[in-house]
């Protein structure tokens, strides 16, 4: 083992901003990397309403002196408990190409993992409603905010590791053409048969009262869904409060029945991918223009979120929001659409066969019995 590696625990408010800023420096160079805003990041580590049911502890791997890699663990005891499982994740790892600094901080990881846990799996953070997945297919893209970008010698490593594939997650970029007859049809139907009805906001505020009824249907529509863990009242206002102030009304749809239940949700936000590189990690002094820009004028939209309750699942009616989204797209300019990433053995991405469409991404999470 290189002894010039040096591995140091995350403890100081200063550790926490070079844990931040270490994948803005290992990605300098590359065209791909989207960089998340920095003030975000640290409300994340410091103040996520998560830390309330999560153990969680970060290291940074210094080589000669300079930092080299970092890595978080983190122990869900909410997850472990609802799964009846013992296991601890690792996230927010990023490393050079150098086998033994991803050596070594996955055995720091595991060896604190072990004095709990009979399995380690990631990449996530404190649910799917984060960051997860290794990218492993779609290297030469930029991606959308939501998502990771990592470089390819990350897969290689891990699985030298001894990780093993759990899930594979898709994501699809779309061609915005005008609404396939099938689907308007499709839609007529549907609205005709089961008598519900898409609602539209006339302001933000009117948006933001439904806002957590989106999220309650959320939690009872992602509930069987791989590292899902439902969402408490505290989560549900850090989420909105922290991603509300980007997303346009005309961009948010709720399907309500005929007793104006809301019974199914879909989310999305232009692209702000670019916007965030040019900003590169920082709203100021002139981060907060480039997303404005993006917010006002674009050509891409990225679909967050979509959502339907159980008792409606496989009735169709995610046609609704399909079909009025296709037609606001349009009329916004908007020429592609970015999927949220599905897992692949979800049948719902099939939809996407009806549009012109494509897989862009293809990220995997693994899992290590320890």
């Amino acid at each position: 083992m290189n002894k010039n590696i040096e591995i140091k625990e995350v403890v100081t408010n200063k550790d926490i901003r070079l844990f931040i800023q270490f994948p803005r420096k290992l990605y300098s160079n590359c065209p791909y990397y989207v960089p998340s805003l920095e003030a975000d990041d640290i409300t994340t580590l410091k103040h996520h309403p998560a830390h309330a049911f999560c153990d969680m502890r970060m290291w940074l791997a210094f080589k000669n002196g300079k930092i080299v890699g970092r890595i978080a663990g983190i122990i869900n005891h909410k997850y472990n408990a609802i799964q009846n499982k013992k296991r601890i994740r690792f996230g927010w790892f990023d490393a050079i190409n150098d086998y033994e600094v991803f050596q070594l901080l996955f055995q720091t990881v595991e060896k604190w993992g072990k004095e709990v846990a009979d399995a380690i799996s990631g990449p996530s953070r404190f649910s799917n409603m984060e960051k997860q997945g290794l990218l492993i297919e779609g290297f030469d893209k930029i991606p959308p905010i939501p998502a990771e970008y990592n470089y390819p010698y990350y897969a290689n490593y891990i699985e030298k590791l001894g990780y093993q594939k759990e899930v594979d997650y898709l994501q699809y970029r779309v061609k915005i053409k005008a609404t396939p007859s099938k689907i308007k049809e499709l839609n007529n139907y549907i609205t005709s048969k089961y008598n519900v009805r898409l609602k539209k906001f006339s302001n933000k505020k009117e948006m933001k009262h439904y806002a957590k009824l989106m999220f309650d249907a959320l939690n009872k529509s992602y509930k069987d869904i791989y590292n899902f863990i439902p969402l408490e009242d505290k989560e549900i206002d850090f989420i909105i409060k922290n991603n509300f102030s980007f997303i346009d009304k005309d961009l948010v749809t709720v399907l309500l029945d005929k007793n104006d239940e809301l019974i199914g949700f879909s989310l999305c936000v232009p692209s702000l991918s670019k916007a965030f590189q040019k900003a590169k990690g920082k709203l100021f002094p002139f981060g907060w223009y480039h997303i404005l820009k993006a917010i006002k004028k674009n050509t891409i939209v990225d679909m967050y979120l979509t959502g339907l309750v159980p008792a409606w699942s496989g009735t169709g009616i995610h046609i609704l929001y399909h079909s009025y989204l296709n037609d606001v797209f349009i009329k916004k300019g908007f020429v592609y659409a970015d999927t949220t990433q599905q897992l692949e053995d979800n049948t719902a991405h099939k939809i996407w066969n009806k549009y012109e469409s494509e897989i862009t991404f293809k990220r995997r999470c693994y899992v290590k019995q320890l």
